[in-house]
């Protein structure tokens, strides 16, 4: 039997027989089950920065130049903190989390082609 590829791109590929991500080959015929996952962003950094910095905003002088700053980055991270999305793997031997990317299309496209790889398999 040929190989046949569903999807293949930077270091990701889907075919009949294999999936391949972050250098780790699945064999397809021991994935049960697909799904889509999100990783929502740690923002505790963030929410600690923010608070610490409200607390000395309060007081005079270099105090509240450092609250301030402090404030500041604390707002700057919880911003820039993205959620990440997952293609989950679930095997015999439990789930895994096979890729992650912060783009969603991405990953579909990906869960899409694992799909139509398990329905060809039968």
């Amino acid at each position: 039997m040929e190989e046949k590829v569903f999807f293949s791109l930077e270091g990701v590929k889907v075919s009949n027989t294999q999936f391949v991500a972050n250098e780790h080959s699945y064999l397809l015929q021991d994935i049960l089950a697909v799904r889509h996952g999100m990783l929502e962003p740690a923002r505790g950094f963030a929410t600690f920065c923010m608070l610490a910095g409200a607390f000395l905003f309060i007081f005079q002088g270099a105090f509240m130049f450092v609250g301030g700053f402090s404030v500041a980055m604390g707002i700057a991270a919880w911003f820039s903190a993205k959620t990440h999305y997952a293609v989950i793997i679930q095997a015999a031997d439990g789930e895994h989390q096979a890729l992650t990317s912060e783009n969603s299309d991405d990953i579909d496209r990906v869960i899409r082609a694992l799909h139509t790889a398990m329905i060809e398999r039968g």
